[in-house]
């Protein structure tokens, strides 16, 4: 058998084995909604349950993801995580938005420490000692001052009060 044979049959079977892989490049979409605002979206395929964490250029580590036992959420795909919109302050600087898929819930509180402790804001999910399947999504953002509000958002309350009109007075 020809050299030429063996490389090309070798060839066709990494080739076959890549097209077969149904991991997603992205396990998260980043939708900007404004300058400083922003919403996590998975994508299909991921495990069920997610936490959300920012890790700031200066160092600030943010929890997003936030329920009633502090674990983690359930994370639809397609959908933003909790329906929510994130607001990431742009006077800490550039941040990695961290999204940990679960297989089963994670208590938010051992992560958030496990990335206190961390130098870097780069990781690999092995770096963590965290139980069943774990994967985790890093995505850079770079959040930019506020623009006007977009709808259904809550705006500032101005600086001084201003005249308003009540039914019955």
């Amino acid at each position: 058998m020809n050299i030429r044979h063996v490389v090309a049959g070798v060839a066709l079977v990494v080739l076959a084995a890549c097209a077969r892989s149904s991991a997603p490049t992205h396990r998260a979409e980043l939708r900007r909604i404004s300058g400083d605002a922003v919403q996590i979206v998975p994508s299909e395929g991921q495990l069920p349950y997610c936490l959300v964490f920012t890790h700031s250029e200066k160092g600030v580590v943010r929890q997003l993801t936030m329920s009633k036992n502090n674990t983690s959420v359930k994370c639809d795909a397609d959908q933003p995580v909790l329906g929510q919109t994130y607001k990431i302050p742009a006077d800490e600087g550039p941040v990695k938005i961290q999204v940990f898929f679960s297989d089963q819930r994670l208590e938010a509180g051992s992560v958030a420490n496990q990335l206190n402790e961390m130098s870097s804001p780069s990781f690999s999910p092995i770096d963590f000692r965290l139980p069943g399947k774990v994967v985790v999504e890093s995505i850079d953002f770079i959040p930019a001052e506020g623009g006007a509000p977009t709808p259904g958002q809550l705006v500032p309350k101005p600086s001084q009060p201003a005249a308003t009109n009540r039914p019955g007075g």
